[in-house]
């Protein structure tokens, strides 16, 4: 079984990514392109038995794409903030679709993973003593996460 991990090149997208893959790592293709460059899925080369992780791309664009990763067996697990048009019912699609108001995907990942991960959704202007201003999340989307309390766990910066 290969895993493939679509993600979005921009802040949300790659802040989304590792907020997942830091609480469960695993060895993945990555398939981004530039900020914007949303139509991923067709990439994706994936079949039977094979799992996708999308991030933060819109549905509504990726859903030609989507549809046929299902179709040919794989397995899907989504997170996005954008306009998704009608989700799909399918039993290989795990969708965590939200697009209401000041939600980005980091914010939609920091709920799935009960906030295990939370120090790569903070609130760009937020210091942490662990992690450079470069290294944080710059999502302008994430500006309405809540501060971790001082007993919130932090991640360490590592390379992935």
């Amino acid at each position: 079984m290969r895993h493939f991990d679509a993600f979005n090149g921009d802040a949300d997208g790659i802040c989304s990514l590792l907020q997942l893959r830091l609480d469960a790592p695993m060895d993945s293709v990555l398939v981004t392109g530039a900020k914007r460059d949303v139509a991923l899925l067709q990439r994706v080369p994936a079949g039977r038995g094979d799992a996708v992780t999308a991030l933060d791309i819109s549905m509504a664009v990726n859903r030609g794409a989507l549809l046929g990763l299902l179709e040919c067996g794989a397995t899907v697990q989504y997170f996005d903030h954008h306009f998704a048009g009608e989700v799909p019912v399918h039993p290989g699609l795990e969708a965590h679709i939200d697009t209401s108001p000041g939600v980005c995907t980091g914010m939609i990942v920091d709920t799935y993973l009960k906030g295990n991960q939370r120090v790569w959704a903070r609130r760009p202007h937020e210091s942490s003593p662990r992690l450079s201003r470069s290294t944080r999340c710059k999502s302008t989307h994430c500006n309405s996460l809540a501060r971790p309390s001082p007993t919130t766990p932090t991640a360490t910066a590592k390379r992935i």
